[in-house]
């Protein structure tokens, strides 16, 4: 799904080495651009790119003037980093792991603003870093963060590193939001936040959009069949759909745990028939443990090989070995780290077409193609699943006591031993 591109073979000989040292599980392909040098290098990149899959073209600073064009001048399938030595071979393979990082991440930081209103464009320069992620906040975050009272108006949100976010309006920030683990949110206003109107945005979006669906249904490949593992969250979502592009007949796996938030089973079993997909739902005894082992903790996330279990059996039993899933790398370096296609063993083949992707892709993606987000999320949610998942924030917890479609279907007792648990 992603090709390597480098000037030299001494330049695509180092860079293999970091990938055995620090990447062993890639099967990246990693092609040269014949040692061209300077302007001669337009000349070498069409033979160089592929155009099924993502490119990503690293260059040393000794090339860093051409790299603006090079950029400009090819389509948004092709990503340009520039690593600040002056020549690829001649970084530390750690440093070359580092850049890596953040060429795949550049993708993320393609926003440009007509005014008030963000869309998708492919620019340059950018600078991101790994862990950085855009998505629209709408709905109840405005309130949540104390912006102003709830709006079908959008804002866009930056996700930074350790719980930071900056929160921009016309191309600027003005706002800084830390979003703790276990405390409300703390906001610092540096100006007005003014909301923008989605629809707008994603109608600038749209030639974006569809060259980055063309480009991700290529770069999966054709399949017979295949299963995508359906939380009913944004990025599964997403998946599901870049899955029946790509392959002739899709299943969808939604694992219900006893302890899931009741709008998810409504949001699958209602969207698959949509969607004419053929929904299988597993069942994953989460609740049943919970009276056993108590509630599942950070440290201590027994849940997680229940819903693995669950899941593999009901993969098996469909015999697909073709599994398609919304991982991103935006999510965690451990998901960075992986490769796009990779063994499960003893189930299939698991495929990862969205690793490049932002949550704004995601987002814009689902409503360019018609299909409603979850609830949950304008609801002021950013993770979906469980209502007694340890991984929610503070703000998420305050809102399993106020917002009425979260509870929906929640066990009461559970839902309160839960947020008893947590104290602030």
């Amino acid at each position: 799904m992603i090709r390597l591109i480098v000037r030299s073979k001494r330049d695509a000989d180092a860079l293999r080495a970091m990938l055995r040292n620090y990447l062993p599980s890639w099967e990246a392909e990693v092609a040269t651009l014949k040692g061209a040098r300077k302007e001669k290098i337009l000349d070498k990149v069409d033979e160089a790119v592929d155009p099924n899959k993502f490119n990503i073209i690293l260059l040393g600073r000794e090339d860093s003037e051409i790299a603006k064009e090079l950029s400009l001048s090819t389509p948004m399938n092709v990503l340009v980093h520039v690593i600040p030595r002056a020549r690829v071979r001649n970084t530390r393979l750690r440093h070359m792991k580092a850049e890596l990082d953040k060429a795949k991440a550049q993708m993320r930081a393609w926003i440009s603003w007509r005014e008030e209103v963000p869309y998708f464009s492919k620019r340059y320069p950018v600078k991101i870093e790994p862990p950085d992620d855009p998505f629209f906040a709408w709905g109840l975050w405005w309130k949540t963060l104390g912006l102003g009272e709830p709006s079908n108006k959008a804002f866009l949100i930056f996700k930074r590193a350790k719980g930071f976010h900056e929160i921009y309006s016309r191309g600027k920030v003005v706002a800084m939001a830390e979003l703790p683990d276990d405390d409300k949110p703390l906001v610092t206003p540096l100006g007005e936040v003014e909301g923008f109107d989605l629809k707008s945005s994603i109608e600038l979006s749209s030639s974006f959009l569809k060259e980055l669906e063309e480009v991700t249904v290529k770069a999966l490949g054709p399949c017979e069949e295949a299963v995508v593992p359906w939380s009913a969250g944004k990025d599964s979502t997403a998946a599901l759909l870049i899955a029946k592009k790509a392959c002739k007949r899709v299943y969808a796996v939604y694992v219900n745990t006893g302890v899931d938030m009741g709008m998810n089973e409504l949001y699958v079993k209602a969207l698959s028939k949509k969607l004419g997909v053929e929904l299988i739902e597993a069942y994953a005894p989460v609740k049943e443990n919970i009276a056993i082992k108590g509630l599942p903790k950070k440290e201590e996330r027994w849940c997680t090989g229940l819903k693995l279990e669950a899941l593999e059996r009901a993969i098996k039993e469909l015999g697909v070995d073709t599994i398609i899933v919304g991982d991103r790398d935006a999510e965690s370096s451990s998901r960075s780290d992986r490769w796009a296609e990779r063994e499960w063993e003893g189930v299939g083949k698991v495929k990862a077409p969205l690793k490049l992707w932002s949550a704004a892709h995601v987002q814009a993606y689902l409503l360019w193609k018609g299909v409603p987000i979850n609830p949950l999320y304008p609801s002021g949610f950013y993770r979906l699943g469980c209502y007694v998942c340890p991984f929610l924030r503070g703000y998420e917890k305050e809102l399993l006591k106020e917002v009425k479609v979260a509870k929906l279907g929640a066990d009461e007792r559970l839902l309160e031993l839960f947020l008893s648990s947590w104290s602030h």
